[in-house]
C-alpha cells in the first residue's frame, strides 16, 4: 500500500510547484500575501508578525509547498496543522516527515484545509490560546526566539530543530518585504 501511494507523489508535487509557482513567484510575494494575516494574528498573540511570517515561510517553502488534495485544491494550511480526530472541517492526506526520538520518519497524516489564508491564520491563533501547553510560548510572546523555543518544547512541531529554523527565517524576512 505505502508504494502505491508513493508513485502519485512526484505527480502531485509537480502540479503543487506548478500552481504555487503561479501564486507566489518570489518571496516578496509570499510576504505580501500573508503580511496582512500575520499583522492581525500578531496583535492577537502579541508576537511580531516577522515571526509568523517566517513560521508560515518555514511550513510552506515560501508558499511553494502548501498542502492540497487529490484534486489540487489548496488546503490554505499555512502553519501545517494536524487534522485530529475532534477536527470536524475539512482536511487533506499527504505523506509527510516527522520526527520521532530525533530520527526522520515518513508517515501519512491528515492536516486542516481551510477555505483561505485568513481562516489558517484565525486557527493557529484559536489552537494557541485554547491549548494550556501553549501557555508559556505566549507568555514569552515578546521575545521571537524564546517563543519559538516555547512553541517546540509545548510540542508544537516534532522537527527538533524547528524553533532554531524559523528564527532564522525571521532574518531573512526583511523590513523593505513588508510595506
Amino acid at each position: 500500500v505505502s508504494s502505491a501511494l508513493q508513485i502519485p507523489e512526484p505527480v502531485v508535487q509537480q502540479a503543487r510547484e506548478k500552481i504555487a509557482a503561479r501564486l507566489f513567484p518570489g518571496k516578496e510575494s509570499f510576504v505580501s500575501a500573508v503580511l496582512p494575516e500575520a499583522r492581525r494574528a500578531a496583535r492577537a498573540l502579541g508576537v511580531d508578525p516577522r515571526v509568523l511570517v517566517a513560521q508560515s515561510a518555514l511550513e510552506t517553502g515560501w508558499g511553494q509547498s502548501i498542502l492540497s488534495d487529490h484534486a489540487g485544491r489548496s488546503s490554505h494550511n499555512l502553519f501545517n496543522i494536524k487534522a485530529g480526530s475532534y477536527w470536524e472541517g475539512r482536511s487533506v492526506g499527504v505523506t509527510t516527515l516527522e520526527f520521532s526520538n530525533g530520527i526522520p520518519q515518513r508517515q501519512r497524516a491528515r492536516f486542516r484545509a481551510y477555505g483561505s489564508f485568513a481562516e489558517s491564520f484565525a486557527d493557529y491563533i484559536a489552537l494557541l490560546k485554547s491549548q494550556p501547553r501553549y501557555a508559556a510560548a505566549l507568555a514569552n510572546a515578546d521575545d521571537p526566539a524564546r517563543f519559538m523555543r516555547s512553541l517546540q518544547q509545548a510540542g508544537y512541531a516534532t522537527d527538533p530543530d524547528y524553533a532554531r529554523k524559523v528564527i532564522l527565517l525571521d532574518g531573512c524576512v526583511q523590513p523593505a518585504m513588508m510595506p
